[in-house]
This record gives structure tokens, C-alpha cells and sequence, in this order.
């Protein structure tokens, strides 16, 4: 996951995994990095890789991510399964496409990622809408801590952003389902504040059937 990286290959990763969900060309330069190819990219797929700090002009991982060239290579491929999965309904208001984009992020295990698309509307939502937004934030966040051994942190996240999401009507992160998203969580809330064996995978974040 994305916090074991230094942070700035966490987030020139985090920015091209958001990019590709929309952007054929960061599409095509994640697909690029998760085949862990040695030949110089094309043209368009290289700039976009240099211009994100990540490759040398001859195509190579630069020699300061070097270290780190198989977990590239695998958050790319989830950042690849992300934007082939992402909804392509009808473009909505920009929280609901937000929201679009943190279910494909989400359900490809890239939680700093939801984090990232997320805050960039809680930033000026207000209200419920707001308090909603941010029980997901948190609820990602604890998912990312418990990816890398932070159980204490992922446990107070988990209870605020529950408790935030059962403040909330479940419309109002509509299209989410955020109701489910509270439900399947209840376990791992439990399990986090008593100490219990956690479920082998974090839940599916998922929109309302039609």
C-alpha cells in the first residue's frame, strides 16, 4: 500500500492512479509501470512517466524508487484493475463523481487514493453532506493503517468514521450505498476494539443498484 513508500513516490503514484481513471495516457503509463517492462516507453507514455518523477528518460524506475520496484509494480496493476472498473454512467455533480471514483479505488485496496478524491470535495461540502463524506475519508484511512500494522489507528478512525456514517441519511452520499458500507464494517469495528481476529479482506464499497 501506498504508505510504505517514501512520500514522494506515494504520491506521484497516488496522482497517476486518480489520473488514470479518466486519462487514457495515465492509463496507459500505469500499464506501463505494473508489466515492470525495461524497454523505453513510447513517447507520450514516457513524458507522462517523467514528468511525474518516476522513470529515467530511458525508461528505467528512477535509481531513488529503485528499492521499491516490485510494489510499484503492483500498486500500478491496482491502479490499472481501478479505472478498468470505474462506473462510466452519465458525468454526475463533482461529489458524485467523487464517489464514483473512490468505489473503484476503494475496491482495488488504494486507500490513500479514496482519501485523496474524497477530501477534494469534503473540502467544500458542508452539512450532512460534509459529515458523510468524511465518515468514509476516516473509514479508508483505517483500512490504509491496517494495511501496514497500525492497529490502534485504524481502530479510532474506524469508530469515528462509523459513527459519522450512522449520523448521517443514507441518501446523502447517494449514489453510494452507504448503508451497506456501515453494515459490513460493524465486524471490523468489533473485532478492532476488542482485540479479535479481523475478516481476511476489507468489505466492497459499492453504489445503489440503479
Amino acid at each position: 500500500m501506498a504508505s510504505g513508500f517514501p512520500l514522494p513516490l506515494r504520491n506521484a503514484l497516488a496522482e497517476l492512479a486518480i489520473a488514470g481513471l479518466h486519462d487514457d495516457e495515465a492509463r496507459a503509463a500505469l500499464a506501463w509501470l505494473a508489466a515492470g517492462r525495461t524497454d523505453p516507453p513510447f513517447p507520450a507514455v514516457g513524458a507522462r512517466l517523467a514528468e511525474a518523477h518516476l522513470v529515467e528518460t530511458d525508461g528505467r524506475l528512477l535509481a531513488v524508487h529503485a528499492p521499491w520496484a516490485d510494489a510499484v509494480r503492483a500498486h500500478a496493476a491496482r491502479a490499472v484493475a481501478a479505472a478498468r472498473a470505474r462506473s462510466r454512467s452519465a458525468a454526475g455533480t463533482p461529489v458524485v463523481e467523487a464517489l464514483r471514483d473512490a468505489v473503484a479505488l476503494w475496491n482495488a485496496r488504494l486507500f490513500f487514493e479514496v482519501h485523496e478524491v474524497l477530501e477534494a470535495v469534503w473540502k467544500t461540502a458542508a452539512g450532512p453532506l460534509r459529515q458523510g463524506l468524511q465518515g468514509v475519508i476516516q473509514v479508508a484511512v483505517a483500512y490504509h493503517h491496517l494495511a501496514h500494522d497500525n492497529a490502534r489507528g485504524a481502530r479510532t478512525l474506524m469508530r469515528d468514521g462509523r459513527a459519522r456514517l450512522a449520523d448521517v441519511d443514507r441518501e446523502v452520499l447517494s449514489p453510494l450505498d452507504a448503508g451497506a458500507l456501515l453494515a459490513e464494517t460493524d465486524v471490523w469495528e468489533t473485532a478492532l476494539v476488542h482485540g479479535r481476529p479481523l475478516p481476511p479482506a476489507p468489505p466492497a464499497l459499492r453504489l445503489c443498484a440503479g
